[in-house]
C-alpha cells in the first residue's frame, strides 16, 4: 500500500482551526531546580519564567457528549478534563511537554495531549483542560 500524502489534509485542518478558533497561549514551565543539590524540591516558581510558551489558534469542544477521544483515554482523565481543545501541527514547541494553556484571561491546566497522527503527519493535537 502506498503511503498517503497528507498535505491537503494538514492545510484543511489548520485552515479549520484557524477560522473557528481563538488564540490560546501554551505554557512548558520552567523545569530547573531552584538548588541543583536538591533537584527533588524542583524549581522554586515555575510558572514564574516559563521554559517556553507560543501562542496558537485553538477550538474548543466541550467534553460532555462530543466522543472525541474518549475511546483512548483513561475514564480518570475525563473526570478531571472540562474541555477539549484542537489544535493544528503548527506548534512552536513539543507540546506535549506543555502544562498549561491560556485562553484570554483563564489560566487552564493541561491534562493530557494526544496526536492524530496518521503514519508520521500530525493533523491535529487534542488537548484536554481543566480550569
Amino acid at each position: 500500500m502506498a503511503d498517503t500524502d497528507w498535505t491537503d489534509s494538514v492545510a484543511t485542518a489548520q485552515e479549520l482551526i484557524d477560522e473557528n478558533g481563538r488564540d490560546v497561549t501554551l505554557i512548558r514551565f520552567n523545569q530547573t531546580p531552584a538548588d541543583a543539590n536538591k533537584p527533588w524540591a524542583g524549581p522554586a516558581d515555575p510558572d514564574a519564567t516559563p521554559d517556553a510558551t507560543t501562542t496558537v489558534r485553538g477550538c474548543f469542544v466541550p467534553m460532555s457528549g462530543s466522543g472525541l477521544g474518549k475511546d483512548t483515554i483513561d475514564e480518570d482523565l475525563l473526570k478531571r478534563t472540562s474541555e477539549l481543545c484542537l489544535i493544528g501541527p503548527g506548534v512552536g514547541f513539543d507540546i506535549t511537554t506543555a502544562n498549561e494553556l491560556i485562553d484570554g484571561t483563564v489560566h487552564k491546566k493541561i491534562t493530557f495531549v494526544q496526536e492524530l497522527k496518521p503514519a508520521a503527519t500530525v493533523l491535529m493535537y487534542y488537548v484536554g483542560v481543566e480550569r
